[in-house]
């Protein structure tokens, strides 16, 4: 693998410069090709009156970049507002009836939680496989799964503790009972370098604010091909059968003929921030999501080895199939420490679950993970040391 040069792609980011930014599980800094993008959109507007900054042929072209990027065919991703979007757009596809049951965990961010609410008034029950330790392993959710089992739904990676479930093993396990397995996927997106499809998920919703170089506002659902077809959602209605009469006339919408992820979309789309997920695309792919990954293994590994060495507790598994680039810190009063390691160090990372939060990304280096250790070190005025 030729040598990156990681300095100069650091310097990509201008926030580098002033902060140590270790908040990239919340929202990723922007590096300079976002804000040409955003320069570029005005630009065509002003100047072209939108000629190329409203066209549909670079919404196709962003489609297909994007697939390619994350694994997976372009008819199978649709552009949504962020993960929210995505998982209630999951969360009404499937015809599910009293007496039925859906799995999430007891380690989901709302945005996984609220969406599935509105069943348990139509009798469906949720259930929650239960964590052990800060872990999810398939047993977890094969122990809340029965014969009434329709959906199960899970983060690829906790918010918390950073702990990454193991989706293929779990897809397959989901496969075989005939349930559908949805995904938040938003911290591991442009960070972890396994393919979508091959992920053995049905839908896995993103929001493109984080590994993906996006603005807030602007996201992807992946929907698995041969699911399109069958899902449904609260606001398009069931194409008609291929081939027939009313589809090939087009009688009623362009959604009775429309069987890619496409239909999943309404009215104009982002095109601003598909423009700039665009770029962020091109960005990440300049760097290669394998090369990516194993800087951010390398970061965190150096992390947790630094935490240990001085004394201080994470949640986050040792083993980096289990997790990604969340690396959590148990301390007391984790938002009064998190306020000044901003305020004194200028050092931004994160308070979730009562622990402080450290993100990293491949924009970091060494030199950022020491000295927010070294800090914490300092401000919790524990008996450490530092190796």
């Amino acid at each position: 693998m030729t040598d990156i040069d990681w300095k100069a792609i650091r310097a990509e980011f201008p926030s580098t410069a002033r902060w140590t930014y270790l908040d990239c599980a919340r929202k990723m800094i922007p590096p300079r090709c976002q804000e040409q993008a955003v320069q570029s959109y005005y630009r065509d507007v002003y100047d072209e009156a939108g000629a190329d900054a409203w066209s549909a042929n670079n919404v196709a072209e962003a489609r297909m970049e994007m697939a390619r990027l994350l694994g997976a065919k372009p008819a199978e991703i649709a552009f949504t507002k962020n993960t929210t979007e995505g998982i209630t757009i999951a969360a009404n596809a499937f015809d599910l009836k009293s007496g039925d049951n859906i799995v999430l965990t007891d380690m989901e961010h709302v945005a996984n939680l609220w969406p599935w609410k509105h069943w348990q008034r139509h009798g469906v029950e949720i259930r929650y496989a239960k964590n052990r330790d800060g872990t999810l392993p398939v047993e977890a959710f094969l122990e809340q799964m029965d014969s009434r089992t329709k959906v199960v739904s899970t983060a690829y990676v906790t918010y918390g503790n950073g702990f990454r479930v193991d989706l293929p093993a779990l897809g397959a396990e989901c496969r075989s009972r005939g349930v559908r397995l949805v995904v938040d996927g938003v911290q591991a997106a442009g960070l972890i370098a396994a393919p979508l499809s091959s992920l053995n998920a049905d839908m896995i919703a993103i929001g493109g604010h984080k590994g993906l170089l996006g603005l807030t506002g602007s996201g992807i659902l992946y929907c698995r091909e041969d699911l399109v077809n069958e899902v449904r959602t609260p606001f398009v209605k069931e194409p008609e059968q291929a081939g027939s009469a009313a589809a090939k006339a087009h009688v009623n919408s362009q959604f009775d003929y429309v069987r890619i992820a496409h239909r999943f979309e309404g009215g104009n789309p982002n095109f601003l921030g598909i423009r700039v997920l665009r770029a962020g695309v091109k960005f990440l792919e300049s760097i290669g999501l394998p090369a990516i990954e194993d800087r951010v293994r390398s970061l965190t590994t150096h992390c947790l080895d630094l935490l240990q060495r001085s004394g201080l507790r994470s949640q986050t598994p040792d083993e980096w199939n289990q997790r990604a680039q969340i690396v959590n810190v148990v301390v007391p009063e984790a938002g009064g420490l998190m306020d000044v390691l901003r305020e004194k160090h200028g050092i931004i990372v994160n308070v979730k679950d009562d622990k402080l939060r450290i993100s990293m990304s491949f924009v970091n280096n060494e030199e950022d993970i020491e000295k927010v250790v070294k800090a914490i070190v300092v401000e919790t005025g524990g008996n450490r040391r530092m190796a």
